[in-house]
């Protein structure tokens, strides 16, 4: 069971060995609702892993954007004092592109954070609650149905047609 505790890994996955190994690994007759609730849990742990990829690139990006926003200011002035005559460095239009990319990638990276982070606690969620399996699933599939949306942009239309059929 130790083999599982590795600091350099995710929540997601420290939970999915967890259960697979607390639920799966037994010799006496498999647990129907223990398989279930496995397969939630590493469904979740699908959607973590991924979150975890983007978020790796996107903090990544946003870090280095948010170097380029703090040094670009200064880049003109210092490659004037080398010689260096770029225009370009010297333009708004540029430099608010580097500063609009930043404001993206810092973005992307906290959608898909807060989207990892609900995964895993949707994992633990399954792993730590003593409620039968009937009980947890159908709230698990909504709040899962959630986080699969994506980008959501709010529209006051929808919204009052909903309203309305109420």
């Amino acid at each position: 069971m130790t083999s599982i505790f590795q600091p350099n890994q995710t929540s997601a996955k420290l939970m999915v060995q967890f259960a697979a190994q607390a639920w799966l690994a037994t010799d006496a007759e498999p647990n129907q609702e223990l398989q279930k609730r496995y397969l939630l849990v590493y469904d979740m742990y699908i959607k973590a892993r991924s979150y975890v990829i983007i978020n790796k690139v996107a903090f990544w990006l946003a870090f280095l954007a948010a170097i380029m926003v703090l040094i670009w200011p200064s880049l003109a002035v210092v490659s004037h004092d080398l010689g260096i005559q770029m225009e370009f460095l010297k333009s708004a239009v540029i430099q608010t592109t580097v500063t609009g990319f930043a404001a993206l990638t810092f973005a992307v990276y906290a959608h898909y954070k807060k989207r990892q982070l609900h995964a895993e606690n949707l994992m633990r969620r399954l792993i730590y609650s003593d409620e039968p399996f009937q009980a947890l699933v159908s709230q698990v599939l909504a709040e899962m149905e959630r986080v699969d949306s994506g980008f959501t942009f709010y529209n006051p239309l929808i919204n009052n047609d909903k309203n309305e059929a109420e």
